[in-house]
């Protein structure tokens, strides 16, 4: 396997713990933060076929992994949680 594998690897092992942390701790925004990282990483492999360079699917998929971030903070502080 090419290093870049190793390293997408890595980021979702990582991003993976920060989430299952956030749901041991019961601390939600973790838990957002995590799947949020998550949604971004799913993004950017999903773009790979159609968007070539590797930086502009880096920025539309954690930008988009942003906005589910600040969504679920918003949605934690509505609802009081």
């Amino acid at each position: 396997m090419a290093v870049y594998t190793y390293v997408q690897l890595f980021e979702v092992a990582l991003f993976a713990a920060v989430l299952l942390l956030g749901l041991a701790y019961r601390d939600t925004a973790v838990a957002v933060i995590g799947g949020g990282l998550l949604v971004g990483k799913a993004l950017l492999t999903i773009l790979g076929p159609e968007v070539q360079s590797l930086y502009r699917r880096s920025l539309i998929g954690y930008g988009v992994g942003a906005l589910f971030v600040i969504a679920g903070l918003v949605l934690l502080r509505l609802v009081g949680s």
